[in-house]
């Protein structure tokens, strides 16, 4: 075999795409490697066992494509080039994750801190330990208990008519 034939299918088998649709369903994407165009591929995930990860990748994302025996309809789609497209959000030391509509997750030492410009929304049941300060209205469709004394359904004694103060809740 000539060394010409060596380097062809070498450059089979490791590819520089880009990706040209997404079918979130099918977990799938179409890559074009220059003028080839691939069929439906599936992308490398983060983790797939018990852990699994969801992050699809987005259109014109600069991807590398792992062709097994240099056969492109066998390809598994690589992410995680910067590009012109999607350049690097970040320069710092300290780990991000950046997403859609602002999104930003940020790994600091001084502890995780996450910027949401929309709703943040918890299912389950939360414990904080530590203080909790919150800048804006603390809403609660139920009741609020704080020292064992509920919000809504404590009683206050010495009540008195006209100007005088209410006794503590009991």
């Amino acid at each position: 075999m000539e060394d010409d034939d060596i380097n062809g299918l070498i450059g089979d088998l490791i590819r520089f795409g880009t990706v040209r649709s997404v079918d979130l369903a099918a977990g799938e994407a179409v890559v074009e490697v220059g003028e080839v165009v691939s069929p439906p591929l599936p992308w490398r995930e983060c983790a797939v066992g018990d852990f699994r990860t969801w992050f699809p990748p987005s259109e014109n994302e600069q991807i590398i494509l792992l062709c097994p025996e240099g056969d492109i309809e066998g390809g598994v789609i690589l992410r995680g080039l910067f590009s012109n497209a999607f350049p690097a959000p970040a320069n710092g030391e300290d780990p991000e994750i950046h997403g859609p509509e602002g999104l930003i997750i940020k790994f600091l030492p001084d502890g995780l801190h996450i910027i949401a410009p929309g709703d943040i929304a918890i299912e389950g049941n939360v414990t904080i330990t530590g203080d909790l300060d919150v800048t804006g209205t603390a809403t609660a469709s139920e009741d609020v208990v704080g020292g064992g004394i509920s919000l809504k359904n404590h009683k206050h004694g010495n009540v008195q008519a006209g100007s005088a103060k209410t006794g503590g809740p009991e």
